[in-house]
């Protein structure tokens, strides 16, 4: 099956965007320290339960599944604040 295939790539690129966002939320302590307090707070915890559950996935059959699964598990978050930040601009009427 396609989804068990690509399960692992998915599980490994969210832990690479929740580890980078680990690195962001350190850069903004000198700017915001209660953002990155919670960003670091989240990120952390949820990419070590993240990357050891990817280590128990079995494992890839395909190079191009687990790519393109990285991939999509690293950019699901954009898509979805984008999709969430895009119904709150059409409801909000901001360019007018």
């Amino acid at each position: 099956m396609a989804g068990i295939d690509i399960k692992r790539g998915f599980l490994f690129g969210l832990g690479s965007f929740l580890g980078l966002s680990v690195l962001f939320g350190l850069m903004q302590l000198p700017n915001d320290v209660t953002i990155a307090v919670i960003i670091v707070v989240i990120a952390i915890p949820l990419s070590i339960l993240v990357i050891r559950a990817a280590l128990r996935a079995p494992p890839n059959r395909s190079r191009a599944y687990a790519v393109g699964g990285w991939l999509v598990g690293f950019l699901i978050l954009h898509a979805v604040l984008l999709c969430i930040f895009g119904i709150v601009v059409i409801f909000s009427g901001w360019p007018s």
